[in-house]
């Protein structure tokens, strides 16, 4: 039971960053469509890319963020995001590109889903697990760098759930608590776990990959069908960045060294004061709502610009360390 517990884990951690703190899920824990529908998608994902990344020997954080790639393009077919715009707008925000909603691919496809849907909530179960991949204690490390991004996650958490749920404080504050202690229980629940809690087996990965073919073909047709592209090159495009992914994954063969400083990462119980500290953000945010729409604008755009930054960042990094490196 402890594999079992540790994979709900995961994909509630995922299910956490994505949904709950971008406010698109409230009190999904108590709705059928986000338990029954959005918590399985996260954790499908989650776990199917993180097990290909074991078997490719492809774990350093530069090689998940391509990973969280492939992992953001699920909102081309599945939610039509990425070709019309978010589900309650009339179109995309800042216009189209070739047919591609060009402001929520860099949020999403560059930023958001890589980040937030797969590489924190792989950190987290690293920090929960107390067993990490070498090539990420450096992100897990207690400095000013990483606490100054715990700070703003947390704002960037607060004010987006606060906003999703219209400024009711009981819907938003209730969405953060019960997500959180359903973390804490999952947590508990698969007490000495480490990462290899979370490899599966042959059958293991054949159900998970049934399961996401099933879900991509069902609410493809189900799911906003009327937003479909009615041409074919949107679809290309879509395709064709699955294959810079790929291509990227298969490009950057470099493999982290042993780990170093594992004794000055976040500890269990300091995630604990970020989880209350996010919780009595999110009240904040609720009560002040002019403030907190005002900061929310400015991170929505934000994002955007930080997609390219990072894509590029990690483009230049991969460069440079094959050039450092030389050819096979």
């Amino acid at each position: 039971m402890k594999k079992l517990w540790s994979i709900l884990l995961l994909g509630a951690l995922s299910m956490f960053f994505a949904e709950v703190f971008s406010g698109a899920s409230t009190l999904w824990f108590i709705d059928p469509w986000g338990l029954f529908l959005t918590y399985p998608l996260y954790l499908g994902h989650a776990i199917f890319l993180l097990n290909v990344a074991f078997l490719w020997k492809k774990t350093s954080p530069r090689q998940l963020y391509f990973f969280g790639m492939l992992f953001g393009l699920y909102e081309a077919l599945i939610t039509k995001v990425l070709w019309f715009g978010y589900p309650t707008s009339t179109g995309p925000m800042v216009g189209y590109f070739f047919g591609v909603a060009w402001g929520e691919f860099l949020t999403l496809v560059l930023f958001y889903h890589p980040i937030m849907s797969f590489v924190i909530p792989v950190f987290v179960y690293e920090l929960l697990s107390r067993d990490v991949l070498p090539g990420h204690e450096r992100f897990l490390q207690k400095n000013w760098k990483t606490f100054f991004l715990v700070i703003i996650l947390i704002i960037m958490g607060a004010s987006f759930q606060s906003n999703g749920a219209k400024y009711d404080m009981i819907r938003s504050v209730g969405s953060m608590v019960g997500s959180i202690l359903i973390i804490c229980l999952l947590h508990f629940l698969s007490r000495e776990k480490n990462l290899q809690s979370l490899v599966l087996g042959k059958k293991g990965l054949t159900i998970v990959l049934v399961y996401l073919f099933v879900l991509y073909g069902v609410t493809t047709a189900v799911i906003f069908p009327e937003r479909l592209p009615n041409i074919v090159l949107p679809y290309l495009l879509i395709f064709l960045w699955y294959l810079v992914a790929i291509g990227l994954l298969w490009v950057d063969w470099f493999t982290p060294g042993t780990i170093s400083l594992k004794g000055i990462i976040f500890s269990p119980k300091e995630l604990g004061i970020f989880a209350l500290l996010i919780i009595c953000a999110t009240v904040v945010c609720s009560y002040f709502q002019q403030i907190t729409y005002g900061i929310l604008l400015v991170m929505f755009v934000s994002l955007m610009g930080a997609g390219v930054v990072l894509f590029s960042w990690s483009l230049i990094s991969l460069l440079k360390q094959r050039i450092s490196v030389g050819p096979l």
